[in-house]
């Protein structure tokens, strides 16, 4: 399955660009499911996801300027405010109205986490999911990166919560293919998504706490959570032996074979005992190991879970392809149901959050 053909991923919240680096386009173009958008900032307002070509003659927004808090067009100069109102013409006859279709569309835009986010179908919520290290605890917080990775948004995601790649993929950094068994571990859906806590024994990753002994071995336990279907949410708790870190990894689906893959890190300890660059230092080793991996893998995700081999180690991924099931209709989901019914399909068996439905 490729991403533009979900139509449901329309409705979710995506992140189109960094709102923390002072300098940023005024006017940008922003592709999003294999679609083009025009994104501006109204003077000092907030910023609009419009159309991408102007109604008049068809020229890209993106080419534009802004000029206090319109947008005007390159080819004709007509002029569009926040609300995608055509407000001048220069070449209409004094005295007569702009026309009414003279207007571009707009969707919902809102910043957060040093990142703007758009959701260019019908919005269920008022921005992305929460991050509760950001929110709730307030622990200091990175956009670590807002890049292009020419993968699929579904394969970032899957590969976030998938527990049994680092061995392989990180032998560079914290992985150890002699150790390749993931412990047990339970698995619960939450109301959008699923959680997970995973016991983790690893050496390695001194530098993301501030200890600079990658020799190291740490036990530690990894909390995954699935916040929807193009969120998650990942935390390393250290049980009092370093800072605790987590991160948001977020992927925006460019079209069917790239994204832009965005990373928050949220760090739990003081700067002078969890220094932000030595842990950015080693995380991007730790990330350019899988961005090699992931730009090889088929852009066509098999929601079908009887399309693939799967162990009871690949509880989360398993899941993962459930809930895309779940917003497809017709054929695709009822295959979901009735492989979810399987008696010898492992890990099948999850529990329910508090709260929420089976």
């Amino acid at each position: 399955m490729r991403v533009t053909e979900i139509e449901a991923l329309r409705d979710l919240w995506y992140a189109v660009a960094r709102a923390d680096q002072p300098g940023a386009a005024a006017v940008q173009s922003v592709r999003l499911l294999g679609e083009d958008y025009t994104l501006w900032r109204p003077g000092a307002g907030r910023p609009v996801l419009a159309d991408a070509y102007c109604p008049h003659r068809g020229a890209s927004l993106a080419a534009g300027t802004v000029d206090g808090d319109r947008l005007v067009c390159c080819y004709h100069g007509w002029e569009f405010d926040g609300s995608g109102r055509c407000v001048t013409i220069p070449q209409l006859d004094q005295g007569r109205p702009v026309p009414p279709r003279a207007c571009i569309r707009t969707w919902p835009v809102v910043e957060r986490y040093g990142l703007i986010w758009t959701c260019v179908g019908s919005p269920s919520t008022d921005g992305p999911p929460a991050f509760a290290e950001a929110d709730e605890h307030r622990w200091r917080v990175r956009v670590d990166f807002f890049e292009q990775w020419d993968a699929s948004a579904l394969r970032i995601i899957d590969n976030n919560i998938d527990q049994s790649h680092p061995a392989f993929v990180h032998r560079g950094t914290f992985g150890d293919p002699s150790r390749p068994r993931v412990p047990p571990y339970e698995l619960e859906r939450s109301a959008t998504g699923l959680r997970a806590r995973v016991p983790q024994d690893v050496e390695g990753v001194g530098p993301q706490m501030g200890d600079a002994d990658e020799g190291r071995r740490y036990e530690r336990m990894q909390e995954v959570e699935l916040l929807d279907v193009m969120h998650s949410r990942i935390r390393l708790s250290y049980a009092g032996q370093a800072p605790d870190y987590a991160f948001y990894g977020s992927a925006t689906p460019i079209d069917d074979s790239s994204s832009i893959y965005v990373r928050v890190s949220a760090l739990s300890g003081e700067e002078d005992v969890q220094p932000y660059a030595m842990f950015w230092a080693y995380s991007r080793r730790v990330t350019l190991e899988d961005k090699i991996v992931l730009e090889g893998t088929n852009p066509d995700f098999p929601v079908e879970v009887t399309r693939e081999v799967h162990l009871r180690c690949d509880k989360t991924t398993l899941e993962y392809r459930r809930l895309l099931a779940r917003l497809l209709p017709g054929v695709a989901r009822a295959a979901a149901d009735a492989a979810e019914a399987m008696d010898d399909l492992p890990g099948r068996q999850v529990r329910p959050a508090a709260g929420s439905a089976a």
